[in-house]
């Protein structure tokens, strides 16, 4: 790992600072009736790592609020409220960030299909913008990246569970499961974060909207 003064994610000259998680993930005051932006996140971040990863942001965004949006009014709100008036304005970006897939439950349910790789990617960020934030340096090793809203496919009208991603959840909750909640906007933003030095262990969940989790895993073994 390397100490640094630039880009949370780079060796470039921060430029700006990027919010984390992006600020599209926050409802405004006056479109909700509380102030859910209290004490955001920031680190310094270069245009590459901010500002030009917009769509990226838009596409965590949407994948997290189909998953989300039934479960929490918040997440509801913003589905209704951002996620659709965007898809109106933008319908060609926001029908290349999700294909529908099969149904469940008799036809009750749809499921969706959407990049993985990409989705991983954008949380990769997000683990080491969070990093950065605590420890004021660069986590530079490859980070894993679970779900246990994820899964593998149906059958027999169910989903099927990844049993790997089973397994690396719950490895990854003992570890964190010491460490406090935070989160200045629970109900959008709420995580655990560990690092563990003599073993160069990094582990970091989050919670969206008091309903999707996702899991962030890393060491030098």
């Amino acid at each position: 790992m390397t100490r640094t003064k630039h880009c949370y994610m780079c060796s470039s000259d921060s430029t700006s600072k990027e919010h984390v998680p992006p600020l599209c993930f926050f409802p405004e005051e006056n479109e909700i009736g509380r102030d859910m932006r209290r004490n955001l996140v920031t680190v310094p971040s270069c245009e590459t790592h901010n500002s030009l990863k917009s769509r990226d942001d838009e596409f965590m965004r949407t994948v997290i609020l189909m998953t989300a949006a039934s479960d929490s009014n918040v997440a509801g709100h913003q589905f209704f409220g951002k996620l659709l008036s965007g898809a109106s304005r933008k319908p060609h970006v926001y029908r290349s960030f999700l294909k529908r897939g099969g149904a469940i439950d008799q036809g009750k349910r749809h499921t969706y299909q959407f990049d993985r790789d990409r989705f991983d990617a954008c949380i990769d960020h997000l683990a080491r913008a969070m990093f950065f934030n605590a420890f004021r340096r660069r986590w530079e090793l490859p980070i894993l990246v679970v779900s246990p809203n994820f899964f593998g496919g149906i059958a027999n009208d169910q989903l099927i569970p990844h049993r790997t991603t089973q397994e690396t959840v719950q490895v990854s909750r003992r570890f964190l499961d010491p460490m406090p909640i935070k989160g200045e906007n629970p109900d959008v933003f709420k995580y655990r974060i560990r690092y563990d030095e003599a073993n160069e262990a990094y582990a970091f969940a989050a919670i969206f909207y008091d309903s999707f989790e996702i899991y962030s895993f890393s060491s030098r073994n």
